[in-house]
């Protein structure tokens, strides 16, 4: 390909996804494989994750490592400085070609939801982190440790998880999520069900975070409170983010990706709506359909020099073509 291509790799710790666009922005390879959470997996896993991959890509491109203009690896783990000198070696190894970017793999899901050059995206699923850009191109982050600020579905759980205990002591009201919790745990009592909590006998489901917004949604006014107040924190997160940006007073764009968000209408998203607006009132929320996947690909390109205007809707559609969720 005479003009090489580009690789955005949106890497996390269920699977990584890999594309090459053309200097055009049209995709030429796709590969999905996979986590490159080096929390989970260790760093050299990790490279032989994306080693693997990106040869994949390349060989579907018909180039070489050396005919790659420019490539952005957003990467679960990559948290602190410290992380960034971690990966750079097996990164390195892939030899190629061009100006390299490593971020964290919420900047993929921002750069994939915006309509414009900057903003803040939220990201709520299985964890939580936010995220951001202003207009003078300065970035900026939560931790991310799920200390002293959301945490995605764990927040949701907890505050279940407080309320049925709340009840028990007679410190908080009846709700439905007691029934929820007892059944889904297995067991016939609160104490019960708190002792196996304490002590290593119960396990609670997966998709438990997901229920409690189901018993809100039905209307149960312990868990509406629950929920909106989840939601709540993690706007609170996403308004402090836009203060440390200095874009509290500006019209900004906030993008919602995750599970949490993608399916948390009502209260979740009453909550995480009312407190962004208390900080940031001109907020535009918009829901994440295109995958992070493109973000990394664009920003790959602004990387290598590229343009990028109009290519994000064109290249979303042909990453679902080639098969992508």
């Amino acid at each position: 390909m005479a003009d090489g291509v580009v690789l955005g790799i949106d890497g996390g710790g269920t699977k990584t996804d890999v594309g090459a666009v053309d200097g055009g922005g049209r995709l030429v390879g796709f590969a999905s494989g996979g986590a490159s959470n080096w929390e989970g997996v260790g760093v050299e896993a990790v490279g032989e994750v994306l080693a693997g991959l990106v040869s994949d890509v390349l060989r579907q491109a018909g180039v070489g490592p050396d005919d790659v203009r420019g490539s952005a690896f957003c990467l679960a783990g990559v948290d602190w400085t410290s992380d960034t000198e971690r990966l750079r070696p097996p990164l390195e190894r892939l030899g190629l070609a061009g100006p390299q970017v490593l971020l964290n793999d919420s900047f993929a899901a921002l750069r994939a939801g915006l309509s414009g050059s900057w903003g803040c995206v939220s990201v709520a699923g299985t964890g939580g982190v936010c995220a951001g850009r202003n207009p003078q191109g300065e970035v900026a982050r939560s931790m991310g440790v799920g200390m002293g600020e959301g945490s995605g579905a764990w927040t949701v759980l907890m505050a279940g998880v407080e309320a049925v205990a709340a009840e028990h002591h007679h410190t908080g009201p009846a709700t439905a999520l007691t029934e929820l919790l007892l059944s889904s745990a297995g067991v016939a009592s609160v104490p019960e069900l708190f002792e196996g909590l304490t002590r290593g006998g119960v396990q609670l489901p997966d998709d438990l975070a997901a229920r409690v917004m189901s018993v809100a949604a039905a209307g149960d006014e312990v868990a509406v409170a629950a929920v909106g107040g989840a939601g709540a924190r993690h706007g609170r997160d996403l308004a402090g983010l836009a203060d440390r940006l200095g874009v509290c007073g500006e019209e900004v764009e906030v993008v919602l990706a995750g599970g949490i968000h993608v399916h948390g209408e009502g209260a979740f998203r009453d909550g995480f709506t009312e407190a962004v607006r208390a900080r940031v009132p001109a907020a535009r929320f918009t829901v994440l359909t295109a995958p992070p996947a493109v973000g990394a690909v664009l920003l790959a390109m602004e990387a290598a020099g590229l343009a990028t205007d109009g290519v994000g809707p064109a290249l979303a559609d042909d990453v679902h073509r080639w098969g992508l969720p």
